[in-house]
């Protein structure tokens, strides 16, 4: 989806650790109203665009070796709350636990976004830490039968250089240790990162995909996304 900006109001701030936050009104060209959340005046997500984040949750529930009931999911960012979205859609799903930096980045869910998300954040499966994602991880080990990771613009365009942690082989080794066996991670990117493949190759081996958004991209008009898969002690398969 493109468009042009005819104007922007800045509506709500927020200063995190990682910088300030930014909730902003945005009018285009054609008519139409988004919001998006910037991160120390660098865009971060919106209301328009989800299909990477369905992606996401979709090639990452079709590849668990698991039983696909009662499933515990741990989401790294709520932002527009598109992954939360697809991933309560998912079959089997019991628990959802959303680690999110910003604290108002919850109640500008439910008064912006929720009409783009289906009010997400108010499913009670659904439970939103205020806090670094990693942290989360660290602090249940084996705990989660699938893992989306979607804090940054990609692991080459950081929101803040202290994410940096995330994509090096001992940040890996934490979100594989914090999956079930059977289990698997999934880390958004906007294009192909060689380097990181390189790094989750390190730390998983041969259970390690590398897979482009190609067909949902193009049934709603959007870039093609890169997803990157991983599964927890066993290899990964195309569905």
């Amino acid at each position: 989806m493109s468009f042009t900006l005819k104007g922007l109001t800045v509506l709500d701030r927020e200063l995190t650790p990682f910088g300030e936050l930014t909730l902003e009104r945005v009018e285009t060209d054609c008519g139409d109203v988004a919001y998006q959340i910037c991160l120390d005046r660098r865009y971060m997500m919106g209301s328009h665009g989800s299909h990477g984040e369905r992606g996401m949750a979709m090639f990452a529930h079709g590849r668990l070796k698991r039983e696909k009931k009662d499933l515990d999911v741990l989401i790294g960012g709520l932002g527009a709350g598109h992954t939360l979205r697809a991933v309560l859609d998912l079959p089997g799903v019991a628990r959802v636990v959303v680690a999110e930096i910003g604290s108002k980045v919850l109640e500008w869910n439910r008064r912006y976004f929720a009409p783009f998300n289906g009010n997400a954040v108010d499913d009670p499966r659904v439970e939103v830490r205020v806090g670094d994602v990693l942290k989360v991880m660290e602090n249940t080990p084996g705990a989660w039968d699938l893992l989306l990771i979607d804090v940054d613009n990609g692991p080459g365009w950081l929101a803040t250089p202290a994410n940096a942690r995330l994509y090096d082989v001992p940040g890996v080794r934490v979100c594989r240790d914090a999956l079930r066996p059977g289990g698997v991670l999934a880390f958004w990117s906007p294009c192909a990162n060689p380097q990181f493949f390189g790094v989750m190759n390190a730390v998983f081996g041969a259970a390690v995909e590398e897979v482009r958004t190609t067909e949902l991209a193009r049934e709603v008009g959007e870039t093609v996304d890169v997803i990157y898969l991983a599964v927890r002690g066993v290899e990964a398969h195309a569905p």
